[in-house]
């Protein structure tokens, strides 16, 4: 079993055949591991989600500060400093958990590439589709003769849907959900030429987090950049202020309107008359 130099990788593969000799079965033996390990490294998610979603709350009033000193880097870094100290907010902390889990993480999905593993073993529920086989070739085999092999693509659309709500959730500036808006694809056209067993790793590890997300940071919110900032809430109630019509303000524009009316008035009075007296003179 290749290690690709992580040593989670051997104590990953031993947690995995000691939960198939409980099981008896690869599909629920991948389940469970992953959520095993999903509750491990939770503490660490914990502090990443709490540091994201203080992160998305200062979202626009860092994008007032990135317009209002665009032509002063130094400026803008002293007033982004200001404002995380003034929130309490470590934006390190929204990376630094997630680089302690990856060795981990990577180390699993080392493991669930390896075909060799799952030898046989079947998906349960499907014993037609084995743990190591790749969608892709049921599929193309599927039509006219085999159509129940299409039911192996639900594995390639779960990956699919679930990388696309989980970006959903966490993504919430749209010039980077612009970015990343074809990444659901890729990897959903990736489970298709992957080990089934290393699709179902990610179908459960990605609801994990999902489940993560809500039970830290809430039920997702709209975009947060579309949110007035402070400053603009400011400026938008001191604009409020000022009555539109009627009172001192509206006063002398209403006078100058009738003055201005008053003269074209006079204007169209004295245009016949000067027109008569001419014809007479």
């Amino acid at each position: 079993m290749p290690s690709f130099h992580n040593p989670f990788v051997p104590w990953l593969g031993s947690a995995l055949q000691a939960l198939h000799g409980l099981t008896h079965d690869y599909t629920l033996s991948v389940i469970l591991l992953t959520l095993i390990v999903k509750a491990v490294i939770h503490p660490l998610t914990r502090v990443q989600l709490r540091s994201m979603k203080a992160m998305q709350v200062l979202t626009p009033h860092m994008a007032d500060l990135r317009r209002k000193h665009k032509d002063d880097p130094k400026t803008l870094n002293q007033e982004m400093m200001a404002l995380y100290r003034a929130h309490s907010v470590n934006p390190m902390m929204g990376c630094l958990p997630m680089v302690v889990q990856l060795p981990v993480l990577w180390g699993l999905f080392a493991l669930l590439s390896n075909r060799a593993l799952f030898g046989s073993a079947t998906v349960i529920g499907l014993p037609w589709l084995g743990m190591a086989a790749q969608p892709m070739k049921f599929v193309l085999q599927a039509l006219p003769n085999h159509p129940v092999y299409l039911i192996a693509l639900i594995f390639p659309v779960l990956v699919g849907l679930t990388t696309w709500y989980q970006q959903k959730m966490s993504v919430t500036d749209p010039a980077q959900a612009k970015l990343f808006v074809f990444m659901p694809i890729m990897f959903g056209y990736f489970a298709l030429n992957y080990a089934v067993g290393l699709s179902i790793y990610w179908i459960v590890s990605t609801t994990a987090y999902i489940g993560e997300y809500f039970l830290v940071v809430g039920p997702p919110q709209p975009m947060m950049v579309k949110a007035p900032s402070k400053s603009q809430a400011i400026a938008q109630s001191r604009a409020g202020a000022v009555p539109s019509t009627g009172g001192p303000a509206a006063g002398p524009a209403a006078g100058q309107g009738d003055n201005k009316a008053g003269k074209s008035a006079n204007r169209r009075g004295r245009g016949p008359r000067n027109q008569k007296g001419a014809k007479q003179a």
